[in-house]
C-alpha cells in the first residue's frame, strides 16, 4: 500500500530564485554608459590611452620629437692679460729702431722744411725725369772780397709714390758764430732732416754738423755723411740716404711692406705756439 502523500499544506523545498533578463540588460546598459562616459571624457584621454596600449589603431597620432637635451653650461672664458704694447698703436720712434725705412713721405718732408723756414719748392716731378720727384731750395749770397759767396742748396728726391731716395745739402762759405759753430738758421735744415725720419741711433751727427766736423755714420742700411771738400775747404756736403743692400735688411723691408701692413702715421714737426715763426734761411 503506497505511502500516504504529504498533506497539501506540507512545506515544499525552497528552489533558487531567477533574476529576470531585463535586469542584466539594464545593468549592462548602465555599465556601458559609465564606461563610455569615462572613456569619452576629457577629450577621450582614457580611450586614447587604451588604444595606444593595445594598438587598436582607432586614432592617428602625431609623433613629437623628444625635447632637446639641455646644453652643458659653457666654461667661463679664459682670462688673458695682454701687455700694454700689444694694444697701443706703434710709435714712429719705437718702429724706427727696428725697421729702417723712411717714416715720412717726400711731400711731407718738404712741408716740414717749409714750416721750419726753408722755403723749398712743392714736391713735383723733376724736369729731367718724370719718374723722379723732388723739392729743392737754393740761395746765394753776395761775394765779399776774396771769399766765395755764401750759398745753400737743399734737395729732397724720391719717386712718384712719395718714397724718399735721398736728401742732400750743399753749403758754401757758411755763416758761423765766434765759436766757429754753424749759424742756427742753417743748422735748422739739418735738425729737420735728422729729426723727421725718427732714426734715433744717429745721435752724434747733428753735433758734428754744428761744429763743421766731418762725420759718417752707417746703420742698418741708412747712411749719413757730412764732409768738407778736400780741394775747397769752404764747401760742405751732406747726404742722408737709405740703401738696403744686405739680405736681412731686404727681408725685413719686404715683410713690413705697406702692401700687407697698415701704413704708419707720418711724424709731424712739433712747434711751440708761443714762439714766432722762423725766418727763411738766407
Amino acid at each position: 500500500m503506497p505511502e500516504n502523500p504529504l498533506p497539501a499544506y506540507a512545506k515544499q523545498p525552497v528552489g533558487k530564485s531567477r533574476i529576470p533578463a531585463i535586469f542584466w540588460l539594464l545593468l549592462m546598459m548602465s555599465l556601458s554608459l559609465v564606461i563610455g562616459t569615462v572613456l569619452l571624457s576629457n577629450d577621450m584621454k582614457h580611450l586614447r590611452t587604451i588604444d595606444r596600449y593595445f594598438g587598436f589603431g582607432l586614432f592617428s597620432y602625431e609623433i613629437k620629437p623628444p625635447p632637446p637635451k639641455a646644453l652643458p653650461r659653457p666654461a667661463p672664458p679664459a682670462s688673458v692679460r695682454l701687455p700694454l704694447h700689444a694694444t697701443e698703436p706703434a710709435t714712429a720712434q719705437t718702429a724706427s729702431t727696428f725697421l729702417r725705412t723712411w717714416r715720412i713721405s717726400g711731400a711731407a718732408m718738404c712741408a716740414a722744411l717749409r714750416n721750419a723756414g726753408i722755403q723749398t719748392s712743392e714736391w713735383a716731378a723733376a724736369s729731367f725725369n718724370a719718374n723722379t720727384f723732388e723739392c729743392f731750395f737754393e740761395h746765394s749770397g753776395k761775394r765779399e772780397k776774396d771769399q766765395l759767396p755764401s750759398s745753400i742748396f737743399v734737395i729732397v728726391r724720391g719717386d712718384a709714390a712719395g718714397t724718399i731716395n735721398n736728401m742732400r745739402v750743399k753749403i758754401v762759405n757758411p755763416k758761423t758764430d765766434q765759436n766757429g759753430q754753424l749759424d742756427p738758421s742753417i743748422l735748422r735744415i739739418f735738425e729737420v732732416m735728422l729729426r723727421q725720419p725718427q732714426w734715433l741711433d744717429f745721435h752724434e751727427a747733428l753735433d758734428a754738423i754744428k761744429n763743421l766736423r766731418d762725420i759718417k755714420e752707417d746703420g742698418f742700411g741708412a747712411s749719413i755723411t757730412f764732409s768738407r771738400e778736400v780741394l775747397n775747404p769752404d764747401r760742405y756736403n751732406f747726404t742722408l740716404s737709405l740703401d738696403a743692400t744686405s739680405g736681412p735688411q731686404k727681408r725685413t723691408r719686404n715683410y713690413f711692406s705697406d702692401r700687407i701692413w697698415l701704413p704708419s702715421p707720418e711724424p709731424t714737426v712739433e712747434t711751440d705756439p708761443t714762439q714766432p715763426a722762423p725766418a727763411s734761411a738766407q
